[in-house]
């Protein structure tokens, strides 16, 4: 099981970034060519607006940028490892991460990609945990160069984003214990959304489809209904690992996919919507980067007290889900 208790783990400095070009719903539906009102789109989705990267800037970009954040609010940090979690790297290969390591000036720290999707955030987590050393975590999402203007499903739904922090033994500012985190994955709804070509499977040489590479839902209505439930189940479980309930916690921190999708996970595992962070309004889906981004908020708020336990959960693309436990620590380790 990859279930993981964790003791004198810490994640702290944590960062945000989301690019220049804001786009409402009304700039959304004028890019797409729609004769509808952007505020259908909020009533669908529950987004009001999202940020797009400007057409030379790319997930390394991103990276670097809150990367950098993080180091300069970390002093005398020695860290091993970069863990850039992205499913928009620049290439297919070569990866991304050594890019944002050199670009970052990060001499004999080693630096790899994962891709883990929606959850990529969270798996990030699971990963630098379990690695006993000081770890740059990075999210970077790039989501809007992959959507098709003619496909509403998705293109209304998704924006760029990036988050990264310090996860190890030393607490840099206000952090969080890290007590616990596990990895789910059911690859028998696996491919519900993805970009079908480009791959080893269907190279981009012998495509001729160019909307093949672009995102796609096979049903939206299907995805939410597993996204629920599958999120659903994976936080319950989990919580039993760690010995707790839903009312042991203060704060769940889920993926963003949609603002219906987060109201109907909250309901189904019965905790109640105040207790949901919620910042799909003004981020739109940033795929991986999103539970970053949403506890970076949170910990900007004044919501947080010390001792506060909260719950990350997130599940996407590939069957994959995971789950973290955190305990504000404040800025005392």
């Amino acid at each position: 099981m990859s279930f993981q208790r964790y003791d004198g783990v810490f994640l702290s400095c944590l960062k945000r970034y989301l690019p220049g070009r804001r786009i409402t719903n009304d700039d959304l539906v004028q890019w797409m060519g729609k004769n509808i009102r952007g505020s259908w789109i909020e009533k669908r989705t529950g987004i009001r607006e999202r940020y797009w990267v400007h057409e030379n800037e790319s997930c390394r970009d991103l990276a670097v940028r809150v990367g950098k954040s993080v180091l300069d609010g970390a002093v005398d940090l020695d860290l091993a490892y970069l863990i850039l979690a992205t499913i928009s790297g620049d290439f297919i290969t070569p990866p991304t991460a050594p890019f944002v390591q050199h670009d970052l000036c990060l001499d004999g720290v080693g630096a790899f990609d994962i891709g883990a999707a929606c959850s990529g955030f969270v798996t990030g987590l699971h990963i630098a945990s379990s690695l006993g050393k000081n770890v740059l975590l990075i999210s970077s999402e790039v989501r809007s160069k992959f959507l098709n203007p003619e496909d509403f499903a998705t293109a209304c739904l998704f924006g760029d984003g990036a988050a990264a922090c310090v996860v190890g033994r030393s607490v840099f500012g206000k952090g969080f214990r890290v007590l616990a985190s596990q990895l789910f994955s059911d690859g028998s709804v696996g491919d519900v959304i993805s970009i079908p070509s480009g791959g080893s499977l269907r190279p981009a040489a012998e495509e001729t489809d160019r909307s093949r590479f672009y995102l796609k839902m096979k049903d939206g209505a299907e995805l939410f209904l597993k996204a629920v439930e599958g999120m659903a189940e994976a936080g319950l479980h989990f919580l039993r690992n760690c010995g707790m309930s839903r009312e042991d916690l203060a704060f769940l921190v889920p993926h963003q996919a949609n603002g219906f999708l987060i109201e109907a996970l909250g309901d189904r595992m019965e905790i109640p919507q105040h207790k949901v962070v919620k910042t799909i309004a003004y981020t739109g889906n940033t795929s991986g980067a999103t539970v970053g981004i949403a506890l970076s908020y949170l910990l900007d708020g004044d919501h947080l007290k010390k001792g506060d336990k909260i719950l990350l959960l997130a599940a996407g693309g590939g069957g994959i889900a995971a789950c973290a436990l955190l305990e504000y620590a404040g800025c005392e380790a």
